[in-house]
């Protein structure tokens, strides 16, 4: 390597330190205003956050960075692999936001600081009508953002390929319409032949400590280091990295529901990848997971295709009477498997069983297109919801609460994010396929309480590389092939705790 690339690497390096960094700080500022923050700091927070956000976004626009990396890009076909990367993911960088003025990142991070407690309160108080001005704010700021950002087919797409490299709705339209021709007739057939009675809905009132203990046992046990995260409570659950050893995860608790069950292993398998990263990769924008769709094929595999299955159960259920002896004393190891696996429409997406699941996600994906192409106003969301839910998934819904406001992406301005909901069903499938053919007593590991080899395989496999392959190549490396939706309906279609 030339001498001038190289210290133009090691420039690049630098570099990407501080970018690093100055994102956790931003990190730490997003995490306090959902964790801690009273509400009536939001303003403040909104000011922090736009003025956070222009240093951030000057700095990435550097045309010094820009020469920086045109300098390391001549020889990075002699550079190490993670050289290579760095290059590939800052230069991804620069110029996604070298597009995107200074004042409009300035403008839509106080928008979006403003909006998240304003849903809080709508979704609290039921009223669409609080959040509806902000939230037409951020959907005329979100063609705009895609307006700088450029796309072929539709606006969508740029949003789109800003959480999945390369997805397009000319790829998602189509699979999405396979879906749903799949899952409509095998959501009736299991939702048919599973017991309609909630076994789990006359449960005594599950003490809150009791699940806060329970949930952070759980996330000790999949592998979570607490030493380096920590687990608090907000009201959309979540994970961040605030640094390559401060990995954290939030939860919601309520008496009545094992939410707070999936809740922690959907979060703890985000924050698993990333607490496992590989420390040479540590201050630079490969300390972390590679694309959404990725991250969501661990916490999804960890939630569901573990957390769900009864071997997994065999082991951990004496744990849960333990914890709450009076609420399951009197329910047998099947009965509770069966209910954790209940297959029933409804009308929360976090509380979906895995077949209507992606049903939930293909409603959204309809109503962001349409908002973003401009064929939608907000004002309508409520009532096309409705209508959506009654058609696709037979439900009927109650509540703007339990409807259009249930989520807090749109008040984050991440249109775009909930497809990789299920690219990362799709890919997680695959991987435990993978897995399956490396452990073939795979469930006596899991019977006996051995998550720790199936962590050490998917650290090997997945987690130390952080950003360093983009998603196609990487599930390519772990699978042998492209991302292809058979082995998820596969796994759907024969998995055995449908029918205890």
């Amino acid at each position: 390597m030339k001498k001038k690339s190289l210290h133009a690497i090691n420039r690049l390096h630098h570099r990407a330190a501080e970018l690093t960094h100055l994102n956790n700080i931003m990190a730490l500022l997003q995490w306090d205003q959902e964790v801690m923050m009273p509400s009536g700091g939001a303003e403040g927070r909104g000011a922090q956050v736009a003025t956070l956000s222009c240093i951030i976004h000057q700095k990435i626009c550097d045309p010094v960075l820009g020469n920086l990396l045109l300098e390391a890009a001549e020889s990075s076909g002699k550079a190490s692999a993670r050289d290579r990367a760095l290059v590939r993911v800052m230069q991804r960088e620069h110029d996604r936001n070298t597009r995107m003025p200074e004042k409009f990142v300035a403008a839509f991070a106080r928008l979006t600081s403003r909006a998240l407690p304003v849903w809080v309160r709508a979704r609290k108080e039921n009223d669409f009508g609080l959040f509806l001005p902000l939230l037409e704010q951020i959907i005329a700021m979100c063609r705009e953002k895609a307006g700088f950002l450029g796309y072929t087919d539709h606006p969508y797409d740029a949003l789109l390929d800003l959480y999945e490299e390369g997805l397009t709705t000319r790829l998602l339209d189509p699979l999405f319409a396979g879906l749903r021709d799949e899952l409509a007739p095998l959501l009736q057939q299991t939702a048919s032949a599973v017991e309609k009675r909630d076994l789990l809905a006359d449960l005594a009132p599950m003490p809150r400590h009791d699940q806060v203990r329970f949930s952070e046992t759980l996330l000790k046990e999949i592998g979570y280091d607490f030493n380096n995260g920590r687990q608090d409570v907000s009201a959309h659950p979540f994970t961040t990295s605030l640094g390559h050893r401060d990995r954290r995860v939030t939860n919601r608790f309520r008496p009545d529901s094992l939410e707070f069950i999936f809740s922690g292993l959907h979060e703890g398998g985000h924050a698993l990848y990333e607490q496992n990263i590989a420390a040479e990769l540590a201050d630079s924008p490969l300390d972390e997971g590679v694309s959404l769709g990725i991250h969501e094929s661990q916490s999804r595999l960890w939630e569901n295709i573990i957390g769900r299955s009864r071997p997994f159960w065999q082991r951990y259920y004496p744990l849960l009477q333990e914890f709450f002896p009076v609420q399951f004393k009197d329910v047998g190891l099947d009965d509770f498997v069966r209910a954790i696996n209940r297959v029933e429409p409804g009308m929360i997406r976090v509380e979906a069983d895995e077949v209507s699941y992606n049903l939930h996600v293909l409603v959204r994906f309809e109503l962001e297109k349409e908002l973003l192409g401009g064929t939608l106003e907000a004002a309508e969301l409520p009532g096309l919801w409705n209508d959506k839910y009654k058609n696709c998934l037979g439900v009927r819904v109650d509540s703007d609460a339990n409807g259009v406001l249930q989520d807090i992406h749109w008040a984050h301005g991440s249109f775009g994010y909930f497809p990789t909901y299920t690219i990362g069903n799709l890919a997680a499938a695959q991987i435990w396929q993978a897995y399956r053919a490396f452990d073939p007593a795979w469930t006596e590991t899991l019977q006996q309480g051995n998550l720790e080899k199936i962590r050490r395989w998917l650290t090997e496999k997945i987690y130390r590389f952080g950003g360093l392959y983009p998603p196609a190549d990487l599930l390519q490396r772990v699978c042998g092939e492209e991302l292809d939706s058979s082995h998820f309906l596969a796994y759907l279609k024969n998995k055995p705790e449908f029918c205890l």
